[in-house]
């Protein structure tokens, strides 16, 4: 792989998209969808300007994808506000949690009526792989003036919440997958202590701790003058990159550590500092937007996706629409906090977009369980999701507030 060519390109891009970010935020290209396409177009299918390595390239796609993650995780766990999970726990937990496997089921029922050849635990790891909606994407989709003005606080702030933490809490799921189609009986045990209580549940605890200590350090800097606002963003970066490495080295669940402890370092800073995170946040999000959907670009499968035929397609369409929207619907009696609003259930049911983690969890599934589908179909829903959320979000927020405001 041409490394620098590939750092040149992104660079490009990143200049040129940063040129014109005011104007895109008007219409529906988002910068993740120009990226991809970007990357498509200089791919061995089109222009052919930057080779490629065989199987090296999913582990470069893993890489930048888990650093992608780690930057826009703290900028998501920065905008929310730091007692909105307490006020909301109801609806929050059971979006999340019950959200997260009814996600998980119909994705694998679709894909395991589609494809027969696929086994029911090759068709749970697939589901699992695009269960968890993208903080990435979602970002385009809830920050921004035209986000602020079309789409209530209670809507954002739950999808942004919901990206943050799903992406985390989808590794117990994977790994459960995992385990079945790798194993000849399911490691109970293992997955219980190992996979769920120690690297998930222990893992929030400590990242919380640890995200309220340096929270707590970074505010006594500040007060004593010892510290300057310049510092505040490699702080911030500092802190979600020795969340996900530290984590990591522990066997923890370093993309969980990074979100939550995001929350308890955005609960320890004061109101002051909560301005500076806020442009901190936004520098953030614009940093882990290109490169990962340019290198994804540059690697899709197209070939193997025209193969999979009608079947490519059917899957396509069932799980956009089935994946997520009947689910929370069937949710909706549950969730206070969007009572009497089909609307607001209706765009959280369609804004739950597949991206950079599933591209992660893709990656990583198709190494451990040498099944190279688990890179080629969650590969395929990633590209669909970019395309129509990324050019939705724009006009159905507009719909959205067009026939709210005359409620």
């Amino acid at each position: 792989m041409d490394l620098m060519l590939i750092i040149f390109t992104v660079s490009i891009l990143v200049l040129s998209l940063g040129a014109v970010y005011r104007k895109m935020q008007e219409i529906f290209l988002t910068e993740p969808l120009l990226a991809m396409i970007a990357g498509l177009l200089m791919g061995p299918y089109y222009l052919d300007l930057i080779k490629l390595n065989g199987f090296e390239n999913l582990k470069v796609l893993e890489m930048t994808c888990e650093f992608t993650i780690a930057m826009a995780l703290m900028a998501t766990a920065l905008r929310i506000p730091k007692n909105f999970f307490l006020k909301n726990i109801q609806t929050q937990s059971i979006v999340v949690v019950m959200g997260m496997l009814l996600m998980w089921l119909s994705s694998s029922g679709i894909l395991y009526l589609i494809f027969s050849d696929f086994s029911i635990a090759e068709c749970l790891l697939l589901g699992g792989i695009i269960t968890p909606t993208d903080p990435v994407l979602a970002s385009t989709i809830v920050s921004g003036n035209k986000a602020e003005k079309n789409l209530p606080g209670r809507l954002r702030k739950t999808i942004s919440f919901e990206s943050g933490v799903n992406d985390g809490l989808a590794f117990p799921i994977v790994f459960f997958s995992l385990f079945l189609l790798t194993n000849s009986s399911f490691p109970v045990n293992k997955w219980l202590t190992q996979t769920l209580l120690y690297e998930t549940v222990l893992c929030a605890i400590l990242a919380f701790v640890a995200g309220l200590i340096a929270g707590k350090i970074m505010h006594k800097a500040n007060n004593k003058g010892i510290m300057t606002t310049k510092a505040v963003l490699p702080f911030s970066l500092g802190l979600a990159f020795a969340l996900l490495s530290g984590f990591n080295l522990l066997g923890m669940n370093g993309i969980l550590a990074v979100f939550i402890g995001g929350l308890g370092f955005n609960r320890s800073i004061s109101g002051n500092e909560d301005i500076e995170e806020e442009r901190v946040q936004e520098i953030m999000e614009r940093i882990t937007l290109i490169p990962a959907f340019f290198i994804f670009g540059l690697i899709i499968p197209l070939n193997e996706w025209i193969s999979l035929g009608w079947s490519g397609i059917l899957m396509v369409i069932l799980i956009l629409l089935f994946r997520r929207i009947p689910g929370i619907f069937l949710l909706k009696p549950f969730l206070p906090q969007f009572q009497g609003k089909r609307a607001d259930v209706l765009m959280l049911g369609w804004f739950g977009p597949i991206g950079v983690a599933a591209l992660y969890y893709a990656t990583l599934s198709s190494e451990k369980a040498s099944f190279h589908e688990a890179w080629v179909i969650p590969g395929l829903m990633v590209f669909v999701s970019t395309l129509l959320h990324g050019c939705t979000s724009l006009p159905l927020g507009k719909l959205y507030y067009k026939y709210t405001s005359k409620e």
